[in-house]
């Protein structure tokens, strides 16, 4: 367990990385987290020292492909913080993010909590707590430039999220076909990427899962009224200024985005 003035430094470091527009490839020896449990708990460490609420959590490396790019074998979370929230269509001003990339994703409004006492939870029991799913766009920002170099434990305090644009809410969700749902991802009309949500685990449902047990297993739990993205459908596709992205979720509508 780190000491309340390695997690401090730790924060204050990821804190000035992004202030600075500013990439590292590890934190300093005095303050590296050793396990994905220190890492998280610089993530709510630089929360606290950035003022900003908790109002639910990112998974992120659901899928091989991202995986093989952070050197690692299984998904990671980030907490997201209630100034990465926007609404579609949204218009990010410069200066609001240094590198961005999007990522089309699947969203979840929890109806009910999950709390730790009932774990361990299937797909089957998160998605009764699931009020409704959003068709998002994570906007990725990273501090981290080499992430395999990193480290999974360093990745893991460096994750909170920096973006989450949400459409439309489908409160009536059940009978649809989430693994095989289409999401296409258009930069400028150009479509770049075509994916579905079985790229998420298998099932968005699963992802949630997973993130139940792990929330469960740092004695937090999921709370009713947060907002959890489950993983990306499509990829990291990196945008630059100018770039109007527009993604698409078949009947769930479209997110849309301006940089």
């Amino acid at each position: 367990m780190m000491t309340p003035e390695a997690l401090a430094e730790a924060a204050d470091i990821l804190i000035a990385c992004r202030a600075r527009a500013e990439k590292i490839d590890s934190l300093p020896e005095s303050c590296r987290p050793a396990t994905a449990e220190d890492g998280y708990a610089i993530q709510k460490e630089v929360l606290a020292r950035s003022r900003m609420a908790q109002i639910g959590w990112k998974v992120a490396a659901t899928n091989p492909a991202t995986q093989a790019a952070f050197g690692i074998t299984e998904p990671f979370a980030g907490r997201m913080p209630s100034a990465a929230l926007a609404r579609s269509p949204y218009v990010a001003l410069p200066g609001r993010f240094n590198a961005p990339a999007v990522e089309g994703e699947f969203a979840v409004l929890l109806g009910d909590d999950l709390r730790p006492g009932d774990a361990p939870f299937d797909a089957e029991a998160v998605a009764k707590a699931v009020a409704c799913i959003i068709p998002a766009v994570e906007v990725v920002d990273g501090t981290i430039g080499d992430r395999k170099a990193a480290g999974p434990p360093t990745n893991v305090a460096a994750g909170s999220g920096a973006g989450l644009v949400l459409g439309r809410p489908c409160f009536d969700w059940g009978a649809l076909d989430l693994p095989g749902n289409p999401v296409v991802l258009t930069i400028n009309g150009e479509v770049r990427v075509e994916g579905e949500g079985s790229a998420i685990l298998g099932h968005p449902m699963n992802s949630l899962a997973w993130l139940a047990n792990l929330a469960a297993s740092l004695g937090e739990g999921l709370h009713a009224g947060e907002i959890i993205t489950l993983g990306t459908c499509t990829g990291l596709t990196p945008v630059s200024s100018g770039d109007r992205v527009i993604v698409t979720y078949g009947q769930l509508g479209t997110v849309e985005i301006s940089f």
